[in-house]
């Protein structure tokens, strides 16, 4: 029997939530939310979201399976403490919901998995925080079902099991990483981005550059000192299943993008391709996590 030296890691963990992916899907979200058997759900997202009337398509939707909802709109771009705080605190007053769902960027999304958390378990947010900023408290259970429709090709949070935000107070940028957070499913509808303007397109898909090659070249797994099971965080390094996603992503990338910052209103494919690979980089840093670029971006235009 060959010998192993288990002084260093020897075991890396995956983890992605089910997809429903293609044009017209955020138009089945009532289906889905109906297969978890909810009764009362609320939609999360930003006032620009609101604007174009998407969540309150989604909101028909949801009523045609018997699903109640209602709409939560103030989500604040590039999240905060503060902001994630008077979220949860509105959800607190209206609920209990038995769902969410989220619409818009990373944003909304995050925004909606700290709610999912802090209205499914008692304690504050910096309870849960990423240490040494937090406390980083394990979720004690499954949170509720949430569905994630992302609406731009960038952030891939509806991939991740963590929730990014800014600290005001300490002006640094931190989160809350685990398993329980990760969507129960991802929406993935292009038709949604075919209004992104081409800066826009431009910036979100460099996130999705910087997430695929950042977890591409993350630390490998087995560099690590090994880790009892309950030690193990949700960034265990780069490794061979997400180096596929991150692979698939780039080529993705070097085929389309350039067509949905130039001829994104009218290329469905283009865009089709750029949602794939905002999911994609997200199934892989996700697991593996990135590095020094996102370590270096910790002040926000709030500052």
């Amino acid at each position: 029997m060959t010998a192993v030296d288990l002084s260093e890691e020897t075991i890396f963990t995956w983890g992605a939530p089910p997809l429903k992916f293609g044009a017209g899907a955020s138009d089945e979200v009532g289906f889905e939310m109906s297969g978890y058997g909810v009764k009362r759900v609320l939609i999360v997202t930003d006032h620009g979201i609101h604007a174009l009337g998407v969540p309150e398509r989604i909101a028909d939707n949801l009523r045609r399976y018997d699903i109640e909802s209602e709409i939560f709109d103030a989500v604040h771009v590039e999240p905060t403490d503060d902001s994630m705080n008077k979220a949860t605190e509105y959800a607190r007053a209206q609920g209990p919901w038995d769902g969410f769902v989220a619409v818009g960027g990373g944003s909304a999304i995050d925004t909606a998995k700290a709610i999912n958390l802090l209205t499914s378990y008692p304690g504050e947010l910096m309870d849960y925080i990423n240490k040494p900023i937090g406390a980083a408290k394990t979720p004690p259970g499954q949170l509720k079902p949430l569905v994630a429709i992302p609406t731009t090709a960038g952030t891939g949070s509806e991939s991740t099991a963590m929730c990014v935000l800014d600290i005001l107070s300490m002006k640094v940028k931190t989160g809350i990483s685990h398993w329980r957070l990760r969507p129960t499913l991802a929406v993935i509808d292009p038709l949604l981005t075919m209004t992104l303007p081409p800066e826009v397109t431009a910036a979100s898909g460099m996130d999705i550059v910087c997430h695929a090659l950042e977890s591409y070249t993350a630390r490998w797994y087995t560099t690590f000192d090994r880790k009892k099971p309950e030690e193990r965080v949700t960034y265990c390094g780069s490794n061979p299943v997400s180096d596929l996603w991150c692979e698939k992503s780039m080529a993705l990338l070097a085929r389309s993008f350039r067509d949905a910052v130039h001829r994104g209103a009218d290329d469905v494919e283009a865009r089709s391709n750029m949602m794939m690979a905002a999911t994609f980089a997200g199934m892989g840093f996700g697991n593996s996590g990135v590095h020094i670029p996102h370590a270096n971006a910790t002040r926000s235009p709030a500052w």
